[in-house]
């Protein structure tokens, strides 16, 4: 089965996303603990996923 590779502009939309979520959290950390730590651990998990599609794409690319 082939590999598909993720489209970059699909990555550079969870970057932006990653800082959206954080500086929300930042913004929200005084006010509502329960919507800064939601947005934090969103924020991580978006990360998680543009680093991963940087990695997968490295890879497809070498085979």
């Amino acid at each position: 089965m082939k590999k598909i590779k993720i489209h970059p502009l699909i990555i550079v939309a969870l970057f932006i996303n990653t800082l959206g979520n954080g500086f929300s959290a930042y913004r929200l950390s005084d006010d509502d603990r329960t919507a800064a730590i939601t947005l934090a651990v969103l924020c991580l998990f978006t990360l998680t996923l543009a680093v991963y599609g940087i990695i997968r794409n490295r890879k497809i690319n070498e085979e």
